[in-house]
């Protein structure tokens, strides 16, 4: 980060404690904006920069202002990580959901730790199975955390990629659900030794 980068958080962290938090709204608005007029042209730098600003911005948010802001970044191709980050662990769903399910910036370790987690909602598995675009170690997660609507969901989503264990996991699970079978059979990425039990059930 440069040295303007620096004095600029140095002098955020200097001001935020005397603001009210009607000051705090108000910036936090105009930086928003600012970010997401100028976005597609902002550099890592200057991206890691509103990223800082915006995290000490929404410390005091409540989970309206959270809410309202989680549906303005996801869409955003090179959102602030951080601030993904934040937003996508929160408790609400109206705040994490459209993280979950839309933004691309946030990274696969984020959607597999949040998937992870022991108890997890069942709605936070809903959101991340909706992604457009999934990896095989995101789906192994939600394989294995998810109930057969996931597991459903992702075998329809041809842009979802399943690993050998992720495939084996459902089909070794099938207990005669024939759709399921027949979706999955419908898909060209079935390990070719996978695909005898799938047989067996859609013979039955």
């Amino acid at each position: 980060m440069t040295l303007t980068s620096q004095a600029v958080l140095a002098e955020l962290d200097s001001a935020l404690p005397e603001k009210p938090d009607s000051w705090r709204d108000a910036v936090l608005r105009r930086i928003v904006d600012l970010f997401l007029a100028g976005a597609a042209l902002y550099g890592d730098e200057q991206v890691a920069l509103f990223d800082e600003v915006i995290v000490r911005l929404i410390q005091k948010m409540d989970r309206l202002q959270l809410a309202e802001l989680s549906n303005r970044l996801a869409p955003v191709a090179n959102a602030p990580v951080r601030v993904l980050g934040r937003l996508a662990r929160h408790s609400d769903v109206a705040v994490s959901g459209p993280i979950l399910d839309q933004a691309e910036a946030l990274a696969d370790a984020d959607l597999i730790e949040i998937a992870d987690k022991d108890r997890v909602d069942p709605n936070l598995l809903v959101k991340i199975a909706a992604r457009a675009h999934l990896n095989t170690a995101v789906t192994d997660v939600l394989i294995k955390r998810g109930n057969k609507a996931i597991q459903r969901k992702i075998i329809d989503n041809a842009n979802a990629l399943v690993s050998e264990e992720g495939f084996a996991r459902i089909i070794t699970a099938l207990n005669g659900d024939k759709n399921l079978a027949s979706a999955i059979a419908a898909r060209n990425d079935v390990p070719a030794e996978l695909r005898v039990w799938l047989s067996k059930t859609l013979g039955d």
